[in-house]
């Protein structure tokens, strides 16, 4: 969730980006109000788990660079973030806009991927991207089964709000 929103804010470091007041604001909104609500143990627990966590992303004396983290990304998006998306929907009738976001945010980074990843999902992403087309891409990513498991555009109102977040990191951040 994090990777994808503070690389195409600029930040190449774990550290900066939870550091930052607009990014680690978004960080730790999506994991208290988007996340912790969608998993099955105690909220005292995971919330303190999440503390936890955001602490140990300050430690001065690690250098997680986001770079390395993003190896693989789609396919970590799909075990980490994507049970919590769906779980969401499930629970609350509703669109996690701060997960989905980064999604949108991970569709633009494979546009020009930083990261290493299997050489079917890097030419999936390369093919989608030369269309130029931010609408097609989002279908055509969020349809994608071999990425997912399944078809992401089946999910209402999923594709509109991808496609639209997708619109304005594609036209903020130039990666």
């Amino acid at each position: 969730t994090l990777v994808p929103v503070a690389y195409l804010k600029g930040f190449r470091t774990v550290r900066e980006s939870v550091e930052d007041p607009e990014v680690g604001g978004y960080l730790s909104k999506a994991i208290y109000d988007e996340i912790i609500p969608t998993l099955d143990l105690p909220k005292q627990e995971l919330t303190t788990f999440a503390d936890d966590v955001l602490l140990r992303f300050k430690n001065p004396f690690v250098r997680h660079e986001l770079s390395s983290i993003a190896l693989n990304s789609i396919s970590k998006y799909k075990v980490r973030v994507l049970p919590s998306v769906l779980r969401y929907v499930e629970l609350k009738q509703q669109l996690p806009k701060r997960l989905l976001y980064s999604l949108a945010a991970l569709i633009k980074l494979y546009q020009n991927p930083i990261n290493n990843d299997t050489p079917e999902v890097l030419e999936f992403f390369k093919h989608a991207w030369a269309s130029g087309d931010v609408v097609y891409v989002a279908k055509a990513v969020l349809g994608n089964r071999d990425l997912w498991g399944m078809d992401l555009n089946e999910i209402p109102g999923l594709n509109k709000l991808v496609t639209e977040d997708l619109k304005i990191v594609s036209t903020v951040f130039n990666v």
